[in-house]
């Protein structure tokens, strides 16, 4: 029997599925040109995440320990959760124009205010908000479904399953390949 944070992750790939739809059908949207070259650059950020989703939850299901079952399951939440947020972000800079009245004030370019704005739009949100859902949200409702866990009670193996799941989200949308 699927539990319902099961099916509340079968909604969430939906959904990611649906975002990365919407979003490969217009690349004219987003800052990357030629079309051809933002067409293939979108396809490549949105969904090669969703296929390395698919696998690891698919494994997660087939796992024979209970242990590995929940670790698999763990991983999938918070990648997912990185992957929602990244699509959300992609989503509101390509299709909202938000004006802000008194927002006239805008740094230069180069200066360090206009850099560590940038910095905190496209660095916090896809690395706390993930955090706290898996945190505040996920990981209190495994710990009713599977009481017997040691994961689930080790901040330390939390925090570098998180870690993996950052990595590895990072290398299927080709930010770390100049680092490799």
């Amino acid at each position: 029997m699927e539990s319902d944070i099961d099916k509340a992750f079968d909604w969430l790939v939906l959904t990611l599925g649906v975002i990365a739809a919407a979003l490969c059908q217009f690349p004219e949207l987003y800052p990357l040109k030629p079309y051809e070259v933002a067409s293939l650059t979108l396809v490549r950020v949105l969904v090669f995440p969703l296929v390395v989703l698919a696998i690891v939850w698919l494994w997660s299901h087939f796992a024979r320990k209970m242990e590995y079952k929940i670790i698999l399951k763990s991983f999938s939440w918070i990648y997912a959760s990185l992957m929602l947020i990244a699509d959300i972000m992609l989503l509101l800079m390509g299709t909202v124009r938000i004006q802000l009245p008194g927002a006239q004030f805008k740094p230069e370019p180069s200066s360090p205010l206009q850099i560590i704005s940038t910095l905190l739009f496209a660095f916090l949100p896809p690395i706390v908000f993930p955090v706290l859902f898996c945190l505040f949200v996920v990981r209190p409702r495994f710990r009713e479904l599977y009481k017997d866990s040691k994961f689930l009670y080790s901040f330390p193996q939390q925090v570098l399953l998180y870690i993996l799941a950052l990595a590895t989200y990072l290398l299927s949308i080709g930010i770390l390949e100049g680092i490799l």
